[in-house]
């Protein structure tokens, strides 16, 4: 079995639930790091449930992210005004790039079950 088939059968609210503590666990390292950027590490699991949780997984993991994002930004930059436009700005980055990504799953399923 492979990693793809295991999330596949995960129930959605347990893979949603695992991947918010993942992305707890980034904020806290986004906080550690503070002057990099970690956007592509958010990305990873909007991603993961954007494929396997769909759409309203994205929601979830993308909200986090940015909260997460936002918190790590308050408690590191001086200038709170940039933090804040900063985390929105990402937050729709990977709530639109998982939203697409969701999408491009169910296109892909469509075409699989109308080939058969």
């Amino acid at each position: 079995m492979t990693i793809v088939q295991l999330l596949d059968k995960l129930p959605k609210w347990f893979l949603i639930g695992v991947l918010l503590l993942v992305i707890a666990v980034l904020g806290y390292l986004d906080y550690l790091v503070a002057d990099y950027s970690m956007l592509i590490f958010y990305a990873v699991p909007v991603a993961v449930s954007g494929w396997f949780a769909e759409d309203l997984g994205v929601v979830f993991t993308a909200l986090a992210s940015g909260l997460a994002r936002g918190i790590s930004d308050y408690f590191t930059y001086s200038n709170k005004t940039l933090g804040y436009s900063n985390s929105v700005e990402d937050t729709l980055f990977l709530l639109i790039a998982g939203l697409l990504i969701s999408n491009v799953r169910r296109i892909l399923e469509e075409e699989k079950r109308e080939s058969r």
